[in-house]
């Protein structure tokens, strides 16, 4: 099947009008699984002369955005969460492991960060989704090039995510 980014985005509207919580995000994490293994929608959408983060398309009235990423290097992060807004990340390329964290000690408001302890990890591979909803606290790293798919849900919201500190 040839997906275009405004097919993609019309079956993703779809599931979350249905349902906009982690249901209908599931179903968008399946359907994602294809789309991200098709090879002509990555090289339409996923250029490696692009910025490393570029919006493909945004949902003002659903509140979710669809982004590709091209990682031309190795990079971690800090473990962090997304606030009120939620995150689907479908591997093109490459692989990212996705660390998950469970909190250790909470953030102190407009203080001091939290401090959070490793739970797991898992590799994403080409094909692989996963979906970390509302403040579910992780970290990607990469140990070469990547490329990936992420819609992200509640893109415009003023309720920053947190940065965590790792014990």
């Amino acid at each position: 099947m040839a997906f275009t980014i405004d097919s993609v985005a019309q079956q993703v509207r779809t599931f979350l009008l249905e349902d906009k919580g982690p249901a209908g995000r599931e179903r968008v994490r399946v359907y994602l699984q294809d789309v991200v293994s098709d090879q002509a929608f990555a090289q339409q959408y996923l250029d490696d002369a692009q910025p490393q983060r570029r919006v493909l398309y945004e949902d003002t009235d659903l509140g979710f955005a669809i982004l590709g990423h091209v990682f031309k290097e190795a990079r971690k992060t800090q473990p962090h969460d997304h606030g009120v807004s939620w995150a689907i990340y479908g591997q093109v390329a490459g692989v990212t492991t996705m660390d998950g964290w469970d909190v250790i000690e909470p953030a102190e408001p407009g203080g001091k960060p939290g401090t959070v302890k490793l739970r797991d990890s898992i590799e994403l591979r080409p094909g692989n989704v996963r979906v970390y909803n509302e403040n579910e606290i992780h970290s990607p790293r990469r140990d070469g090039p990547a490329k990936l798919i992420r819609i992200e849900g509640n893109p415009n919201q003023n309720a920053p995510g947190r940065v965590w500190q790792p014990v």
